[in-house]
C-alpha cells in the first residue's frame, strides 16, 4: 500500500489551516453586525443642561424616565446659558440636542432665533395638569427659584418684613445690591414692580433705586457673591438673592433670615425646557410629558432646592414654607426684557453705581 493510502484522505494544506480562522471570524462578523444593529435600533435623547446640580437634577429625572420607557439618555454640558444657546445655534442645520435646559429669558431667545419645535399637547398629556403661565409655544417651565431680601439678624438694626424696609435711613451703607443685569435684570423689574410698574415701565424702578441708593454699600454680580457679602459682614442685607444659594444656610439656629413679603408679586428664575431637535420630536415629546410629572418635578427640584411647577408635586422640606401661590408669580415678557436690558444696565451704571 501506497503511503498516500495509508494516510486516507488527504485535505489540501492551505484549507486545513485556515478553516477554524474563516469560521471564527464569520462568528464575529454575524455577532458584530447585529450588536450594531441592536445599537442602531435603541431609542437614545441627548439633552443639554449646565453641570453641577444641575445635571444631577436632570440626571435624576433621566434615569426614571430610562426605567420606565428604556429610552437612553445621554448629557451635554453647557458652561452657561448663553453659551448652551449659541450651541443650538450653530447646529441649527443639523441638531445634535434633542433637549434642552435653560431659564426662560434665554429660551424667549431661542424661540426667537427659530430653534425651537412647537409643543404638542397631544403628545404630551400631562401638560394639562401644569398651570397656564406655565405652558408656551415652544418651552414648558418645570421649576422655580425664589427670589427675595435676605438680612443678618445679628447686625441689622431691626427685623425687615417688607420691600419697603429697605429703604429704612438706619440701613444706609448696610445694604448690598445686585447690579442690573443680574439674573437677567429681575432686580430692576422687581423693583419696578413693587412701585406700579413693570418691564414695560421701568422708571418706578429706578426712581426706588435712586432712594435706595444711599443704604447701598456694594454691589454683587454672581449668586456666589451674594452669600459671601452677607457672611463677610460687609453687608447686613441683601436687597435680592436666590432662595436656592440660602436654603440650606437657614434654620433655627442660623442669623440668616430669609424673606418673600406676603401679597407681592413674586419673581423666579424659571428653568424650562425645549425641542431643539424636530426629527426626534415624538421621543422628545415623550421626555416632556414625564418631565411634567409630579414625581419628576420632586425628583429635580430634590436636587436644585426649587420649587415645581406641577401644583401635585412638593418642594424640598427647607423651602416648602416659601413657596408662593402660582397666581402671584409673576409672568414677564422675557422678549421686551432682553431688547430693553442693555439700555437699563447702562442707565443703572450711570444713576445707581456711580459715586
Amino acid at each position: 500500500m501506497r503511503a498516500d493510502q495509508r494516510r486516507g484522505p488527504v485535505e489540501p494544506i492551505g484549507i486545513l489551516r485556515t478553516r477554524p480562522r474563516a469560521v471564527l471570524c464569520l462568528v464575529w462578523t454575524v455577532v458584530s453586525v447585529f450588536c450594531t444593529l441592536g445599537t442602531a435600533s435603541a431609542e437614545q435623547l441627548t439633552v443639554q443642561t449646565w453641570g453641577g446640580v444641575w445635571e444631577k437634577g436632570a440626571q435624576a429625572v433621566g434615569d426614571a424616565f430610562t426605567k420606565k420607557y428604556g429610552i437612553d439618555i445621554r448629557y451635554e454640558k453647557q458652561q452657561a446659558t448663553r453659551l448652551g444657546i449659541a450651541k443650538i445655534k450653530a447646529q441649527a442645520s443639523d441638531p445634535q440636542i434633542d433637549i434642552l435646559f435653560s431659564t426662560a429669558d434665554a429660551m424667549q431667545q431661542a424661540d426667537d432665533d427659530g430653534l425651537l419645535t412647537p409643543m404638542n399637547a397631544g403628545l404630551a398629556p400631562v401638560l394639562a395638569e401644569l398651570p397656564k403661565q406655565a405652558v408656551h409655544k415652544t418651552s414648558v417651565d418645570v421649576m422655580n427659584i425664589l427670589f427675595g431680601f435676605v438680612y443678618r439678624t445679628d447686625l441689622a438694626p431691626f427685623q425687615l418684613t417688607k420691600w419697603e424696609d429697605l429703604l429704612d435711613p438706619r440701613l444706609k451703607g448696610k445694604v448690598a445690591s445686585p447690579n442690573a443685569v443680574f439674573a437677567g435684570g429681575r432686580w430692576v423689574i422687581m423693583t419696578a414692580l413693587l412701585n406700579g410698574g413693570s418691564e414695560h415701565n421701568i422708571e418706578p424702578g429706578f426712581d426706588f433705586l435712586a432712594k435706595l441708593k444711599p443704604n447701598i454699600v456694594s454691589f454683587v454680580t454672581t449668586d456666589g457673591e451674594t452669600v459671601k457679602v452677607l457672611q463677610s459682614g460687609e453687608a447686613s442685607v441683601l436687597a435680592f438673592g436666590l432662595l436656592s444659594d440660602f436654603a440650606k444656610l437657614l434654620g433655627p439656629g442660623s442669623s440668616l433670615r430669609f424673606v418673600i413679603p406676603e401679597g407681592k408679586p413674586v419673581l423666579t428664575s424659571t428653568i424650562s425646557v425645549g425641542i431643539t431637535n424636530p426629527k426626534n420630536a415624538a421621543l422628545a415629546h415623550k421626555f416632556i410629558d414625564f418631565i411634567s410629572t409630579a414625581e419628576a418635578q420632586q425628583s429635580y427640584c430634590a436636587e436644585i432646592s426649587c420649587t415645581p411647577v406641577n401644583p401635585k408635586a412638593k418642594a424640598p422640606s427647607e423651602i416648602e414654607q416659601f413657596r408662593p401661590p402660582a397666581d402671584l408669580i409673576y409672568d414677564a415678557d422675557w422678549r421686551a426684557i432682553n431688547r430693553d436690558l442693555p439700555g437699563w444696565d447702562d442707565r443703572f451704571k450711570k444713576e445707581i453705581q456711580t459715586r
